[in-house]
């Protein structure tokens, strides 16, 4: 989502040039569209844990029933964005319920799996797991006022791997003056052109809470 934490892939992704597998050369500056910040990506070191850590985020999935259904479900869906209490946060919770009642399916958040502020350290590794499990990863995006920012550095990142299972859910307002002050951000603004352009027919725009439901139906 996009830095309240929802999050995907055992292992960061490989650094070398996607046409040339086996070279050993890191990715440069030109592999990144305009006005990202390399540093504002998720490394390999933000998805590594200590000892400690990764018993903590093994009771946290693996203890948890969740993590079980998304192991079983034929369809599973990691919904990521705000976790705003109201507003944003309901409507994510929302579009995860919908796609949690389709048969033989199961959608989680982060916070499905009881993790907080407190575990802050897990956020990245967590993602990482989840991702990997999704057979959608489901962005609810309507602004960038909060932590899920996070979330599209790190999808923006990860692309090339999650782009067959990317749909992006954007609100969009009436006029140009809302839209730019609900996603005036220049470095996420930036990441959200490089999703949309990796996502591509699956990004579903929607204007309000009542049109939301028919968005998430065209979903599969």
């Amino acid at each position: 989502m996009l830095n309240d934490g929802d999050a995907g892939g055992e292992g960061a992704s490989d650094e070398t040039e996607p046409d040339d597998p086996g070279s050993d050369e890191t990715e440069t500056d030109a592999d990144y569209i305009d006005g990202v910040d390399r540093s504002a990506v998720v490394t390999d070191d933000q998805l590594s844990v200590t000892p400690h850590q990764h018993e903590r985020l093994k009771d946290a999935l693996h203890g948890h029933d969740r993590f079980d259904d998304l192991a079983r479900a034929a369809t599973t869906y990691l919904v990521v964005g705000s976790g705003a209490a109201d507003g944003p946060g309901r409507r994510r919770r929302q579009v995860c319920r919908q796609l949690d009642e389709r048969p033989m399916a199961a959608a989680v958040r982060l916070e499905t799996f009881g993790l907080t502020d407190d575990d802050i350290d897990l956020w990245a590794p967590a993602f990482d797991i989840l991702s990997a499990m999704a057979s959608h990863v489901v962005g609810v995006l309507e602004d960038f006022d909060g932590g899920h920012v996070w979330e599209l550095g790190y999808l923006y990142h990860h692309q090339r791997h999650v782009r067959d299972v990317l749909w992006l859910l954007k609100r969009i307002y009436e006029t140009d003056a809302e839209m730019r002050e609900q996603y005036d951000n220049g470095m996420a603004a930036s990441h959200l052109a490089a999703l949309e352009a990796a996502a591509g027919d699956n990004v579903l725009t929607w204007s309000d809470e009542d049109d939301l439901p028919d968005a998430v139906r065209e979903i599969p």
